[in-house]
């Protein structure tokens, strides 16, 4: 479908419902971009969420208050023990009781010191990636030492923060082509109100062997030029907006991290760093993140086309 950037035999220039078309369709663009770029930027946080904690354990181990503080310490350190002999495994460190009841202050008050329930014994446990555990053996063989024992590799965790997120992920896809869908509705409502006032002219031009596909034409490279220009505002503006949020977060992430740095113990660190540095994310888009945010102008600006077309030609066929 050839486009014509000859001038138009229609005034349409000159339509007010057409001047204010390309600040529509640039709003709507700058929505679907940061909608677009939103998406994205939470598929980077599920990468970072997955590759955190990819190499990380967590055994708990539940006090028996019906054996006394020496079997409880040989008990510990057989289970050390037995944790850093397996292959695969790198490390284990024992949480303090004070570093417990910090995690847990936030939850259960400021008098988690006072509770009546024995904390567990946790030992935070880093994994070479690039090694598949059997967890299976491993809880069997932990049981032998310490029964009621428990190996966590936080893969519930991590599908329920996966699922959120994809879940955001579709939400955004949705609102989306709810967007492109008002985009076509107002192209649609903007050509009719073309033709209703330029209905003299397109009667005129009928009369001199003007064809349909002409009078189309005139609509269709009309969308195209202002949804273009619009889309190419609004998403130039929705890409600062992103690279101003990242920044922010990136900011905050690192003014967390510091924080960390200085609160969290070695074992703790490793197992919550990574919510630390999820947030200190960029704007690292690969080079497909901004061909999928240049092809939206282009995008939207052929829908506009295709859309007055299809109603030019539609309005035309009914008032025959």
């Amino acid at each position: 479908m050839p486009m014509t950037w000859r001038r138009s035999d229609l005034p349409l220039q000159a339509d007010p419902a057409t001047r204010f078309l390309p600040w529509i369709v640039g709003f709507l663009v700058y929505l679907s971009a940061l909608m677009i770029g939103c998406s994205l930027l939470i598929e980077q946080l599920a990468e970072s969420w997955q590759a955190g904690l990819a190499g990380n354990l967590t055994v708990e181990l539940p006090i028996d208050p019906a054996i006394d503080a020496k079997t409880r310490g040989d008990r510990l350190n057989a289970a050390i023990d037995l944790i850093t002999a397996t292959p695969g495994i790198t490390g284990a460190t024992v949480l303090e009781q004070a570093e417990l009841e910090r995690l847990l202050r936030p939850w259960l008050g400021d008098n988690v010191d006072q509770l009546d329930v024995a904390l567990p014994t946790m030992i935070a446990v880093t994994t070479d990636p690039h090694v598949i555990l059997d967890l299976a053996d491993l809880q069997q063989r932990l049981s032998a030492i310490a029964p009621d024992s428990h190996v966590d590799n936080h893969g519930n965790w991590v599908n329920d923060a996966l699922h959120f997120l994809y879940t955001l992920q579709a939400l955004a896809a949705f609102l989306v082509v709810l967007v492109l869908s008002a985009a076509a509705a107002t192209v649609i409502f903007v050509t009719r109100t073309g033709l209703a006032v330029h209905q003299p002219v397109i009667e005129i031009l009928h009369l001199v062997g003007a064809q349909d596909r002409y009078i189309a034409k005139q609509f269709q490279a009309q969308s195209f030029r202002v949804s273009l220009i619009g889309g190419a505002v609004g998403t130039i503006l929705a890409v600062l907006t992103l690279s101003g949020l990242t920044l922010t977060l990136g900011r905050q992430g690192m003014a967390l991290a510091d924080k960390a740095d200085t609160s969290l113990a070695g074992g703790t660190d490793r197992l919550s760093g990574f919510l630390v540095q999820s947030l200190s994310f960029g704007l690292n888009f690969t080079l497909w993140h901004w061909i999928a945010l240049a092809v939206l102008p282009f995008g939207t600006a052929i829908l506009a086309m295709l859309t007055a077309r299809w109603t030019v030609l539609r309005s035309i066929h009914r008032a025959m």
